[in-house]
């Protein structure tokens, strides 16, 4: 037959064992404030160690009442791992490097899709922007600018297979750059601190 300490022990070793998930601190805590109230009441009513640990509760309700109490506390919280935020300029400089990058050379093209899938991606799962400043900043910067190349390559340069006019060329380039330029600068305009 156990002793009176050994279901004490016993009991307060189940509360831990359940209230794993608690910090190490809070479940120090909370195994030190159950003993605390289990000496007493044994000093207040001394053999009756079942009936106290009865009335104090199942361990693993006491786990999950503590656990919950923690979570709802406004000054403590549970720890859960974290995602590392991206600064808010990381995105809006890999759209404007990728918009310049083709014009570098053809070789810097697949780059350039890469650092702009990468942006929007970063846009997407970002926290500095709502929803709908998302969609803004995205279409002036992203699919506003590939429309126009898609548009500007099937009129102009496949069907002739040759290259439009100089001037004509390079102020469609020209405008698709400052779109690019006025999105990001709308991003970063309005981004949560």
């Amino acid at each position: 037959m156990k002793t009176d300490d050994t279901l004490v022990r016993d009991y307060l070793a189940v509360v831990e064992r359940e209230s794993s998930a608690l910090p190490p601190a809070a479940r120090q805590e909370l195994i030190a404030d159950l003993g605390e109230h289990i000496e007493v009441a044994l000093a207040e009513r001394p053999g009756s160690v079942r009936e106290i640990l009865q009335e104090v509760g199942d361990p693993r309700t006491i786990a999950a009442t503590a656990l919950q109490e923690l979570g709802d506390t406004p000054g403590t919280r549970i720890r859960k791992p974290r995602r590392r935020r991206s600064p808010a300029w990381l995105p809006i400089a890999l759209l404007l490097v990728g918009m310049v990058l083709p014009y570098a050379g053809s070789i810097w093209a697949l780059l350039s899709l890469a650092l702009r899938i990468t942006a929007v991606v970063m846009v997407c799962r970002s926290a500095h922007w709502t929803a709908a400043r998302k969609w803004i900043g995205l279409t002036l910067t992203v699919f506003v600018p590939v429309v126009a190349h898609v548009t500007w390559y099937a009129v102009f340069i496949a069907p002739a297979d040759s290259a439009p006019p100089g001037v004509l060329r390079w102020t469609a380039v020209a405008l698709v750059f400052v779109l690019t330029v006025v999105g990001c600068g709308w991003l970063w305009r309005t981004k949560r601190a």
